[in-house]
C-alpha cells in the first residue's frame, strides 16, 4: 500500500490518498477499493470528483466542497458510518468487523463496536 499525495498550493492543503500496490485507490473515508483503477476522489489539484463511494459519501458535497482539508469531515462521517447511522448505501450492509476490517486498508484501527475488554486489548502494551 503506498500514500498518494494532491496537492492545492492556492489554498495550502494535502490529501492523503491510499492506493494498493495494483494502482486502486481506496475511499479516504470507509477504506472501499475502487473498481476502476484510474478513479481518484480528488483531482490533481485537490478538486473533488463529485462521485458518490459505496459508503454513500459524496466527494464535493459530503465534504463541504472546495478547498479542502477534508480530514475532519472524513472522521465525522465515518463514525456515523461506523454506528449504522448513514442511510441508503450502495452496496449491501456491511457488518461492524467488516467495516473495522475494510478501514484496515487505509490505515484506520476502529474501537467502535467494541466491548471495554476489547478496547483494552487493543491498546494494552504488548510485552517484549
Amino acid at each position: 500500500m503506498k500514500k498518494e499525495i494532491v496537492t492545492n498550493s492556492d489554498y495550502n492543503f494535502t490529501v492523503a490518498l491510499f492506493v494498493s500496490d495494483d494502482g486502486f485507490c481506496h475511499c479516504p473515508v470507509c477504506g472501499s477499493k475502487s473498481k476502476n483503477r484510474d478513479w481518484r476522489p480528488y483531482g490533481l489539484n485537490g478538486t473533488p470528483s463529485y462521485d458518490i463511494c459505496d459508503c454513500n459519501f459524496q466527494f464535493g458535497y459530503d465534504d463541504g466542497d472546495f478547498p479542502g482539508p477534508y480530514d475532519k469531515t472524513w472522521e465525522n462521517y465515518r463514525e456515523k458510518w461506523l454506528k449504522g447511522q448513514i442511510k441508503n448505501e450502495r452496496t449491501p450492509r456491511l457488518t461492524l468487523s467488516q467495516k473495522r476490517e475494510q478501514l484496515r486498508n487505509i490505515g484506520i484501527e476502529s474501537n467502535v463496536g467494541l466491548s471495554k475488554k476489547e478496547k483494552r486489548k487493543l491498546t494494552k502494551p504488548k510485552k517484549p
